[in-house]
């Protein structure tokens, strides 16, 4: 009879070899570099939905969640997963249906509707976006590793195999392999995460005596917590929005209708399957009070039946990948879009370019690369997710928003709050590694401040600027229609 570590090994095998499938038969609907960054934009309602979910449970919402569960509590442990969720729902009520209706296919592209072409604009979103996307993809493959390490794979094994498999499929097919691929993670992970909390909690109480109304009773923002409630909450509420993972998973969708409600569907998902998550936690740190790393897989393989252990931890790596492979398709947007397009061929659409659909996939493949070789030297996962977004989002966010938003923005108020976020965000992204300004700065709310900063230095700036030119919002309609039919 097969152990539980070769049942759990030999579902997670199964399931890389039918992303790798799933990567051959992708690539002959790949055939240009809109197919490539965006899947033509022609997916529908219940894909979407999944993708957009899919891209936000990663390593941060699972693995982080549950070990945050475990140090912190039950609803601390969600926090990362609310702020996620509610992101995609606010990006979902207020912005993928304009941006989609625009028809974009990475954020800078609203922006350039509104107030034209800026090489600089594109070259400072390029700059500060991937190492964001590289960062965030690093700590995927950090918790791939360590998920297979709990069972008998060397860590750098599990990385480069994982890496492996997601550089294979997603270079291959690119957001199409990346969509049916989240398709089938998705409904592993919405089955498989809750049932093992079940079991989870169950066990927690047979042996402890701790029921799960307790735990689901316990404060919502403990005493004493409410900064770090601010810390995990705040960075991800505004910038699901513009964020290139997420962006180009809502503009894949086929309408603006299909956008909206394929982010506030995959909202509520993320923030589901997040609680669940922090509950294997918190049933793990009450059973093994001991055991700190890799408390999650560790958890679910004491307290779940074989089969069920199995679908759970490959649940968990089919959460990390999805994450993963989207931040590379993001990655190559970047490049192919932002760079080579907008700052070398700006008088060309990408499709024209012979060349963009090639550094797409290139993109892919040395960002993979790179990745695992950084992965070895990172350990806090929810830490990097967070210090990595700093300078984009303190430099773009404000900037697209107002893009969307704001009638009387000018040119030079836009520009000022670009490069003042990013000074700042830089400085806040010092502040979280180590180094002379570590902790000179109170973390928990400095993008919070930033963001009213980054807000007053537009409204001000383009208050003064008399002169400035003032740039009509984006037709994103025909003229028979209104905003409310996006509803």
């Amino acid at each position: 009879m097969m152990s539980t570590q070769a049942i759990i090994l030999t579902v997670a095998g199964v399931y890389l070899c039918v992303l790798l499938g799933i990567g051959f038969w992708a690539k002959g609907r790949a055939t240009k570099a809109s197919d490539f960054l965006v899947a033509g934009g022609k997916v529908g309602l219940l894909m979407s939905s999944c993708t957009i979910a899919a891209v936000q449970i990663g390593s941060g919402v699972v693995v982080g969640g549950a070990s945050s569960g475990a140090s912190l509590g039950l609803w601390p442990g969600m926090y990362y997963s609310m702020s996620c969720g509610i992101g995609c729902i606010i990006a979902g009520v207020f912005f993928a249906g304009r941006m989609r209706a625009a028809n974009c296919q990475v954020p800078l592209d609203f922006f350039e509707l509104r107030f034209g072409q800026h090489k600089s604009v594109r070259l400072l979103a390029w700059a500060t976006n991937v190492p964001n996307l590289l960062g965030i993809f690093m700590v995927q493959l950090l918790a791939c590793g360590g998920i297979l390490a709990a069972f008998g794979i060397p860590f750098w094994v599990g990385v480069v195999a994982c890496a492996g498999v997601i550089l294979v499929y997603s270079s291959m097919g690119g957001m199409w392999s990346v969509i049916v691929g989240d398709l089938i993670q998705l409904c592993i992970l919405a089955v498989g995460i809750p049932v093992g909390a079940i079991f989870a909690l169950k066990a927690m109480t047979a042996r402890t005596g701790i029921t799960a109304g307790s735990v689901f009773g316990s404060p919502f923002i403990p005493h004493g917590m409410v900064g770090t409630f601010v810390y995990y909450v705040l960075p991800f509420l505004l910038s699901m929005a513009v964020s290139y993972d997420c962006f180009m998973r809502y503009q894949s969708s086929k309408d603006a209708k299909t956008a909206k409600w394929g982010c506030i569907f995959g909202g509520i998902i993320t923030m589901f399957v997040g609680t669940m998550a922090s509950a294997v936690g918190v049933a793990g740190h009450a059973m093994f009070p001991k055991v700190t790393d890799g408390l999650f897989a560790y958890t679910i393989s004491q307290t779940c039946p074989p089969f069920v252990a199995a679908l759970v931890i490959t649940a968990v790596l089919a959460a990390a990948m999805s994450s993963g492979n989207c931040l590379l398709i993001g990655m190559g947007g970047c490049m192919s879009k932002d760079f080579y397009r907008s700052v070398l061929h700006p008088d060309k659409e990408i499709d024209e370019l012979p060349k963009a659909k090639a550094i797409a996939r290139w993109t892919v493949i040395i960002g993979s690369i790179i990745g695992v070789i950084m992965t070895f030297y990172m350990t806090n996962i929810l830490g990097a997710i967070i210090s990595s977004t700093y300078p984009y989002t303190a430099a773009m966010l404000v900037p697209l928003i107002c893009a969307v938003y704001c009638k009387g923005a000018t040119l030079k108020g836009i520009y000022a709050t670009m490069w003042a976020g990013f000074v700042m965000g830089i400085i806040l992204y010092m502040d979280s590694m180590p180094g002379p300004l570590n902790g000179f700065f109170q973390i928990d709310w400095g993008l919070f401040i930033v963001y009213i900063i980054d807000f007053l230095i537009v409204f001000i700036v383009s208050s003064l600027d008399k002169n400035g030119q003032k740039f009509p919002m984006v037709d994103i309609l025909p003229p028979d229609k209104s905003i409310k039919d996006l509803a």
